[in-house]
């Protein structure tokens, strides 16, 4: 019979902390509304998914107690001893996994919602210090069990209250009337992926990027604070968008269709002790694909005011007067436009890890590819704005960062990558022509692990240290052309500040709505005196009804 009562609380907890985890995950999706029949669905799906598998972990955890603390079965009832510690235990699950996300939704929820789950950790903290006391304490009450039916109805209606009183964003789609304004000037937009400038300026001290050297002390440039944490699909979006995440709606490379909740995919998970997507009940989900931003990116932009736009590598929402995905490296080795002196230069250095040198070959015609396409299309279907994304840096820095115990291979390997791209930034810069603005940008830095990182897995593997973008380090952005101001080093910048420059050297409003400001430190006086600061009320995605202008 005592295992029976310790299956019937630990059951009872357990579906304590799925209803009271449920209004923590409904807070990630501020876009969701409920019904009350809806509401009620979910804290049945909750509850009965938490009675099952965090009851079960109770379950295991109380036996396992007993063995110890006997006196928390003893009776024939109610416990109320072992009640409170499940209850402690709960309130502890329940937050942590609340500060926990809010840790890991830094820049991917708006600041209103982050207030809420603070104030829902707040809660539940304030409830396991109070647990923690009684539990220690060890002395019962009359009407032990009433009370603590209520004490948990209140755990569980104070989140769920929470939860009812966030803000929501409204819901009304943006429209905007169509502008008259057109580009100043052309422009060449290139992504280095992975880049950034630690890794960036010692290469150009050492002259292994002639051309980006040659513009460097006549442009403007700076580090790039991205997205924390990091996710390559929301990195991306807020750099061609310029709006936040929260805003632009891709938060995430994957999303899940609860259709028994909401009819939209939704991103954003718990952050727990679990897998994900196991915090969905039942498994009464599917994977959905990759969101659309709900904001125009730059390419629409120009599109729109009748420019031509040539895009290579970019997601798959990214659509301009010709767009080209980005190949597959079986196609780019097929295609072997890589340049016969990198490929001499590469064969030596590769030979001393040949684990390794499948892949950086394959890298490699990967980028040359990507570039020569561009440049390629570009000469056969003009474009009043190219934008390409290289990925090279981010797929080689990775495998080919040395560490202090190890040789130079990697280091050559790094500075052949570098002179490849610069060379292709001077073809692709030759290609446009003279007064194109000049935007080279990384969206995301690489770093290795923190030292409470390394801690962590003392004694792992080396393949752990590895330079990654798991800590979100900054990227950079180098502008330069018609309207910037030369030798300017910009500080303090952010990845959504990036569209709102450029709009502005082009020109052209900036929507109101996105989270970047104009780096006007970045302008020379006479653009900042000659081109007003205009500013309209969003940019919406492609699709969007736009009013035209009287």
């Amino acid at each position: 019979m005592r295992h029976l009562r310790r299956l019937g609380h630990s059951v009872a907890a357990g579906a304590v902390a799925g209803a009271a985890l449920a209004p923590v995950q409904l807070l990630l999706w501020p876009d969701v509304t409920l019904p009350p029949l809806k509401v009620a669905l979910a804290f049945a799906a909750w509850a009965s998914w938490g009675a099952v598998w965090i009851g079960g972990a109770f379950f295991a955890a109380s036996e396992a107690a007993a063995i110890f603390m006997p006196y928390l079965t003893a009776g024939r009832r109610f416990s109320v001893g072992m009640w409170r510690w499940l209850m402690t235990a709960v309130s502890f699950l329940v937050a942590g996994v609340a500060w926990w996300t809010r840790a890991e939704t830094r820049d991917l929820l708006l600041k209103d919602n982050r207030h809420s789950l603070a104030w829902a950790a707040s809660v539940a903290t304030l409830y396991w210090l109070v647990y923690l006391v009684l539990a220690i304490r060890r002395r019962p009450r009359r009407h032990a069990l009433e009370r603590s039916a209520w004490a948990a109805a209140l755990l569980v209606g104070w989140l769920w209250g929470i939860w009812a009183v966030a803000p929501r964003p409204r819901s009304e789609a943006p429209t905007i009337e169509a502008q008259p304004f057109a580009p100043a000037h052309r422009l060449l937009f290139v992504s280095w992926e992975g880049a950034d400038l630690p890794w960036l300026l010692p290469l150009l001290e050492r002259g292994d990027m002639p051309f980006l050297h040659s513009c460097w002390a006549g442009g403007a440039w700076g580090q790039l604070r991205t997205v924390r944490p990091y996710t390559h699909s929301a990195t991306l979006a807020t750099l061609v968008t310029g709006c936040a995440p929260a805003v632009h709606g891709v938060l995430g490379r994957t999303s899940y269709r609860v259709p028994w909740l909401t009819p939209d995919p939704v991103t954003l998970l718990l952050a727990g002790p679990w897998p994900s997507p196991h915090q969905l009940p039942w498994r009464a989900w599917a994977r959905a694909p990759i969101l659309s931003p709900a904001r125009a990116t730059l390419w629409r932009i120009l599109l729109d005011t009748g420019r031509r736009v040539g895009l290579v590598g970019w997601p798959p929402y990214a659509r301009g007067t010709w767009t080209v995905a980005r190949p597959t490296a079986a196609a780019a080795v097929e295609a072997a436009s890589l340049d016969p002196e990198i490929q001499a230069a590469l064969g030596p250095v590769l030979r001393v890890a040949p684990h390794l040198a499948g892949d950086a070959r394959n890298s490699f015609a990967l980028a040359a590819d990507v570039g020569a396409i561009a440049r390629r299309r570009a000469l056969a279907h003009p474009v009043d704005a190219l934008a390409v994304d290289f990925e090279l840096a981010a797929h080689l820095r990775p495998r080919w960062t040395p560490e202090e115990s190890q040789g130079t291979e990697g280091q050559e390997v790094l500075r052949i990558a570098a002179r490849l791209l610069d060379e292709q930034l001077r073809e692709l810069w030759e290609t446009m022509g003279e007064d194109t603005l000049l935007v080279v940008v990384s969206p995301y830095g690489l770093a290795p692990p923190s030292p409470w990182q390394r801690l962590i897995h003392l004694g792992a593997p080396a393949g752990r240290w590895r330079v990654t973008p798991v800590n979100s380090p900054d990227g950079f952005v180098f502008f330069f052309g018609p309207g910037v101001r030369p030798g300017t080093r910009l500080r303090g910048a952010q990845l959504a500040d990036v569209t709102a420059t450029v709009l502005y050297l082009l020109e052209l409003p900036v929507a109101r709505d996105m989270a970047g400001r104009v780096m006007l430190e970045a302008v020379t006086d006479e653009r900042a005196a000659a081109a007003p600061l205009r500013l309209v009320p969003s940019y919406p995605a492609a699709g969007a009804r736009l009013t035209p202008a009287p």
